[in-house]
């Protein structure tokens, strides 16, 4: 399917010569588009990567054909997009605007980019398994993105009302959905029913998840591919996409590689203690991490104080679960560095939480696989 994605832009979009990375995302993006025209019963529509250009435009949608410019392939407001231009496919959106004249022509546009947003809320519930709720949130995440473009002092899409105007327009066909700082969740506390211990994870393991900052949101898919010995120590090793190989220590899922196409692109030394076991709640400990990394910063060092917090129970949108909260305090400033919460019964993470620029990195489980 990726030589055959690569062939098409190449022979449709101009020379586009996509890193196997890029290559990975495509074929996201097609399975994305194939799945939405299998939900609404449509044939399927022609996927095109173009050239980088420098006229803004990071998709559009022309009579059964998605052009996505290569730029957008490391996007982070990616779903967004795709859904938005799939939207104008699964609309109809095929003839002409209608209007006698240039303001009737510009208002039917702007109607239909507005239809449009409002319809990829509908696709990425339908399609990806997100809450109407993170929908939303997507959608104005990626409308945020386009308001900062022109505040930048870079034009107006054509055919698009101010993103602001976008915004309250999506915002207000969904009464009740309005972004929430914190999502929508149920507490209660429980008794442990005996020591939770590192869990074992198995072939078909997989874990899906819906993530959003300030700037940017989207989800990602980690898939158990196998175990593998590191310097003597086994490890579990996660594969998202085709590229990337995510390692953890196997004896207690602390953090030590990730790999890209077979390099290493980021080390843990030593391997990063996310939990300590079993898990009980009070326990704390305190662990100072050189991060080593291909790319700037190369290396940061760093300390961090946890502690098993709480028993809970979460309401995400793959479900209700038991949960242990974990918090990571820098232990000079006292600063909050990193919430996370663990479910025994889906055998890792199914939210976290820590500081990025401008607000904060939140994560969800959405859906999950396991034997």
């Amino acid at each position: 399917m990726i030589a055959l994605l690569l062939a098409v832009a190449i022979g449709v979009g101009g020379c586009v010569t996509l890193t196997p990375q890029q290559q990975d995302v495509v074929a996201d993006v097609q399975r994305f588009a194939d799945a939405t025209t299998a939900a609404y019963n449509l044939p399927r529509i022609r996927l095109t990567i173009e050239p980088e250009t420098n006229l803004g435009i990071g998709g559009r949608y022309r009579l059964g054909n998605f052009y996505l410019n290569v730029r957008m392939l490391t996007a982070g407001n990616l779903n967004a997009l795709v859904a938005h231009e799939l939207a104008h496919y699964v609309l109809g959106h095929d003839t002409p605007v209608a209007g006698s004249s240039m303001a009737e022509f510009q208002r039917g546009a702007e109607l239909r980019e507005l239809d449009a947003n409002a319809k990829a809320v509908e696709i990425l519930v339908r399609v990806t398994g997100l809450s109407q709720r993170q929908a939303v949130e997507t959608m104005v995440v990626f409308l945020k993105a386009a308001q900062a473009h022109v505040e930048r002092g870079n034009a107006l899409a054509w055919g698009h009302r101010p993103p602001a105007e976008e915004i309250a327009d999506l915002v207000a066909r969904f009464p009740g959905r309005e972004v929430a700082a914190e999502p929508i969740i149920e507490k209660a506390a429980l008794s442990s029913s005996g020591p939770v211990l590192p869990p074992r994870w198995t072939t078909g393991d997989e874990w899906t998840y819906w993530w959003k900052t300030p700037q940017a949101s989207g989800t990602f898919r980690w898939v158990f591919d196998r175990e593998e010995s590191v310097d003597g120590v086994d490890h579990y090793v996660l594969k998202s996409g085709t590229q990337r190989n995510i390692f953890y220590r196997k004896s207690d899922l602390a953090g030590h590689l990730e790999k890209v196409s077979g390099e290493v692109q980021t080390r843990y030394v030593p391997p990063e203690i996310r939990l300590m076991w079993p898990l009980v709640v009070g326990t704390e400990w305190e662990q100072t991490v050189t991060r080593e990394r291909s790319t700037a910063p190369r290396v940061e060092t760093s300390t961090r104080r946890c502690r098993i917090e709480s028993e809970e129970s979460l309401t995400v949108t793959a479900g209700t679960f038991r949960v242990f909260k974990t918090v990571c305090r820098d232990p000079q400033s006292d600063k909050l560095l990193y919430q996370v919460w663990y479910s025994p019964e889906v055998r890792t993470w199914i939210r976290d939480w820590r500081p990025v620029s401008e607000g904060a990195l939140e994560r969800e489980l959405i859906g999950h696989k396991a034997r």
